[in-house]
Formats: C-alpha cells, sequence, structure tokens
C-alpha cells in the first residue's frame, strides 16, 4: 500500500510539472539566482568549516576531477619526495581572500594547524571525529619554505594530494578563527562569493567576492534556500520560487523523469561518489553470526532496488568502493541473490526471536526513497526468515551509539580523492565509527592491509592491495554496498554553465544566465 501510494504521487508530480514548461524562473535573467537545497549548506562558527564547499566561499588546496583524481585548486603543483614522507604545495599567484588580505604558505599553514588543533571534532558535512591522521597521515610537521607549503611526514602517505582534495584542506585567513578554532564572524575565504546572511534552517544569502581571483561569478546574489521534504522542493521549482535545486538528493529519483520531461526545465544528471550501504551491528545478535549477514546479502535485489525503487539513478552495488574510484574499485566483485539459499542460511543458524531493527535518518527520507528502500528490505528479508521492523529517527547517532538497531540503511561519501577515508574511518578495528556505532567488526587482516596500502607508492600493487580489501570485505559482510547512486540536479532552461562534481559540489560561480 504505502509503495502504490509512492507511485501515485510520483504520478501526480508528473502531471504537475508537465503543465509548468512556460512558468519564468525569478532569477536567471537578473542579478539574483535562487536554488534550493534539501539540507543548509551553512552550518555556523562552531563547525570546522562553517559552509559546505558548494557555496564556493572558500577553496581547497586541491581539488578532484570526475574520475576522483586530484587536481590543482589553491595549489597550482605539488611533489612528493623521500618516499612519500615530503610534499610540497606551490601556491596559485595573486590569491586574495574575501577581504583583499594575500594568500600566503603562512596562512595556509595556519589552517592545517587550527584543524590538527581542534580535531577530533564533529561537523555536519564531513567530521573531525577520526582525527588528523585520516587526513594527513602520520604528520611530524607542516611549515612555509620559500612560499610554498611543505608536509613532513613520519611514515610515508603515498597519495597526500588526494587526501587533502576538499574540505581536509579548506584554506581561510587566519583571521578568521579565535583562538579556540571557532570561527570569529563569517568565513573569510577566496571563492567566487561570500556569505553576507545566514538564517538557520531556512537560507543562505551570498554575494559576489570583489577581490575573487578567477572570472568573476555572474550572479552578484545568490540565494539557498533549505527545503528539506522533497515534494516542497519540486513545487517551489514548479512555481517558480526557485530556479534550480541542488546538493545530494536534490530530486528523488522517481521525480527525475518527469522533470526531465519538461522543456522548462534541464536535469543533470552524474556519477557520484555515493553509495548507499546497508551496515550491521554485529556486536550483537542475529548480526554477529557471520551466516546470518550473508543470508541478507543474498536476500536482496539488488537489480530491483537500483532500477525500480531507484528509478534507474543508481548501479546495483557490488564491490566496497564505487567504479568512480577507477581502478581502485574492484570490478571482479559480484553479488548473487538467493532467496533460497538466504531461507537456508536462516534455517540452520536460526531465525532471531525479536524483530531485526532497520534504522533510517528522517534527513535522508527528503532525499531518497528510504522509506519505500526499507519497508522492501523489510519485506524481502521476511521471506527469508527474518522478521523485521522498520525505525525512523532524527538521531541516528545516538541510536547507533546506543546499539539500539540491527541495520542501518544509509548513504556515505568521501570528503576527498583517497578510499582510506572509507575504511579507516569507517572499518579499521580501532575507528571511531566501528567502535562507537557498534559494527563490531574486528579483523587484523583488514588492518595490516590498508595500513600498507595507505604507504604504498606503486600504483599497482595500491590497487592490488585494495582488491583484495574489497574481496575481504565482500566475504566478511560488516558493511554492504546496496547501490552507487547518480546525483540528479535541476535548474531552470535559462541557466547555462552548470557542472557537478563526482562529490556532488556544484560550482556556482560558473553559473550564468542563458544568452
Amino acid at each position: 500500500m504505502r509503495r502504490r501510494a509512492a507511485i501515485m504521487l510520483m504520478v501526480l508530480l508528473g502531471v504537475a510539472l508537465s503543465g509548468c514548461g512556460g512558468q519564468e524562473p525569478a532569477g536567471p535573467g537578473g542579478e539574483q539566482l535562487t536554488l534550493a537545497a534539501p539540507r543548509d549548506l551553512v552550518a555556523g562558527p562552531q563547525d570546522p568549516y562553517f559552509t559546505h564547499q558548494t557555496l564556493g566561499v572558500w577553496e581547497p588546496l586541491v581539488s578532484v576531477d570526475d574520475k576522483l583524481r586530484p587536481v590543482p585548486a589553491l595549489a597550482a603543483s605539488w611533489a612528493g619526495a623521500d618516499r612519500g614522507r615530503r610534499w610540497t604545495f606551490t601556491l596559485r599567484d595573486g590569491v586574495k581572500f574575501s577581504d583583499g588580505t594575500p594568500l600566503t604558505a603562512e596562512s595556509v599553514v595556519a589552517n592545517i594547524k587550527r584543524f590538527l588543533r581542534i580535531a577530533p571534532r564533529q561537523s555536519a558535512f564531513f567530521s573531525l571525529d577520526a582525527g588528523m591522521e585520516v587526513a594527513y597521515g602520520k604528520l611530524g610537521d607542516v611549515r612555509a619554505e620559500n612560499g610554498k607549503v611543505a608536509f613532513i611526514l613520519k611514515e610515508p602517505v603515498a597519495d597526500l594530494p588526494s587526501r587533502l582534495a576538499g574540505f581536509y584542506s579548506m584554506v581561510q585567513s587566519p583571521k578568521a578563527f579565535t583562538s579556540s578554532g571557532d570561527f570569529a564572524g563569517k568565513p573569510v575565504g577566496t571563492g567566487p562569493y561570500t556569505l553576507v546572511d545566514w538564517t538557520k534552517g531556512q537560507e543562505a544569502v551570498l554575494a559576489a567576492n570583489p577581490h575573487y581571483h578567477g572570472t568573476a561569478p555572474a550572479y552578484k546574489k545568490i540565494v539557498i534556500k533549505v527545503i528539506p521534504d522533497a515534494n516542497a522542493r519540486a513545487a517551489a521549482l514548479r512555481a517558480g520560487e526557485v530556479d534550480g535545486l541542488i546538493d545530494k538528493g536534490a530530486l528523488l529519483p522517481g521525480q527525475v523523469a518527469a522533470v526531465s520531461g519538461d522543456s522548462g526545465f534541464r536535469v543533470l544528471r552524474s556519477p557520484s561518489v555515493l553509495t548507499h550501504y546497508l551496515t550491521f551491528n554485529a556486536t550483537r545478535k542475529p548480526f554477529s553470526d557471520a551466516r546470518l549477514r550473508e543470508a541478507a546479502d543474498l536476500a536482496i535485489d539488488r537489480q530491483a532496488v537500483a532500477g525500480t525503487l531507484l528509478a534507474g539513478t543508481a548501479r546495483a552495488g557490488a564491490g566496497f568502493l564505487s567504479p568512480v574510484f577507477g581502478d581502485l574499485a574492484d570490478p571482479d566483485i559480484t553479488t548473487g541473490y538467493d532467496p533460497g539459499k538466504a531461507r537456508e542460511l536462516v534455517a540452520t543458524a536460526g531465525a532471531p526471536a525479536e524483530p531485526v531493527n532497520i534504522l533510517i535518518s528522517s534527513a535522508e527520507t527528503g532525499q531518497f526513497p528510504y522509506t519505500d528502500i526499507a519497508e522492501v528490505l523489510r519485506a524481502t528479508l521476511e521471506k527469508a526468515g527474518l522478521p523485521v521492523k522498520v525505525t525512523v529517527a532524527e538521531a541516528t547517532k545516538s541510536v547507533m551509539e546506543a546499539g539500539d538497531y540491527d541495520i542501518f540503511l544509509s548513504a556515505y561519501s568521501v570528503p576527498n580523492g583517497d578510499a582510506d577515508y572509507l575504511f579507516r574511518r569507517f572499518l579499521r578495528s580501532d575507528a571511531s565509527w566501528n567502535v562507537e556505532r557498534r559494527l563490531g567488526y574486528r579483523n587484523a587482516e583488514f588492518d595490516e592491509l590498508i595500513d600498507q596500502a595507505a604507504t604504498q607508492t606503486h600504483p599497482a600493487a595500491r590497487r592490488d592491495l585494495y582488491h583484495r580489501i574489497q574481496r575481504l570485505l565482500a566475504t566478511d559482510r560488516p558493511m554492504i554496498p546496496l547501490a552507487y547512486q547518480d546525483n540528479p540536479i535541476v535548474t531552470g532552461s535559462k541557466v547555462s554553465g552548470v557542472t557537478q562534481s563526482v562529490a556532488y559540489v556544484v560550482d556556482l560561480g560558473k553559473l550564468a544566465p542563458l544568452k
């Protein structure tokens, strides 16, 4: 019944959108653009970053291309030495912060040392709760040398530029921070926009940065509205109240076809690093028993989830790493759909007396059809002999830390171009996520392999290590990839210059009215 209601809602949405192509969006013809996102892209002065990278307020040293390879941002180039124990970054010339002061190597060093000082700290975007070794390895020193930034490491890091990409090399003016590491006022970055106003949970107002080192943005003002409900976002787009929808989960998968079919809108679909995972609580029964994790794995029809529930905007999951990781992802890992064997495993191991609790986040139900997916998982697992209940919670972190769940359905990505983040933050035996959120995964071979891969500078040898790691995870099943998600976003047809990275960052500085 719930699935039928969801389909009917999508049909009605399609009808409503099909009649609105003639409406003119509010902003693209003038100096202001209004967009909407499912979440607040501003987190405030206690957050390590204050704003998400998408807002274009700050820039990192390094960014990534569409294959998650490191590319220059504020760093024009870099060089490694001493087999990965020393990395030197040369800065782009002529860059100023939005307050007019110049970017220097010293200011970059101050940002890195701030991260080291404040970690571990939570973030609405990418937390520093795992400590900065996840980002920088075992860092001996970071310093300015003749206008360059030098990282000196106690142990080799094979891919420091990839680790630094994005959030972990955010650069803002040191004047923006207090001694505690909080922000003293508004953020002061080098990006195409500045944050001029923010109402928590409602909207952020951006203004063009007059000191921006690149091409001046076409829009002098951009307003980003926060609209968590997916249907309300689509209604705002339909009514011309916003000129586009951005960020992860901007459009629900079931909305994509209707919006794409309307000439008044342009939908951009691009592969993303987002992967839907099922995380098991293996610290208690039933999933402390590996046979029941395997049963749950075999009971799930991933093709149906990706093709129907995610409406073709995703690919069925297999290996732990998404294909956007290139040759680091193991293409030889496959997953089976075998409900008969799943029932046999449950019968052998014994069905649990209490229902299995599938946990989902209320925030993510506005980005992905998790309520529908959870209901399908419930029916699927019950056919295999596992009774199930579904819990929707706002504070999933506290629920997981209390151990009051059996399976957690959520989407994860990386803040950079480095696969080590996923392994080291989530699954290493001493990883904060693993320990505090009750995954219960302990495998000395896994720990040794990820440590070897982190220091392996030979690309082929590193690839082989990551393939071994993924084969191990495919056997142990602490987390299983359900689907690899595209990220559809949409703008009015009169907005040009829309691009989106695999980390679902939209370059606001490139948006412009269609001429």
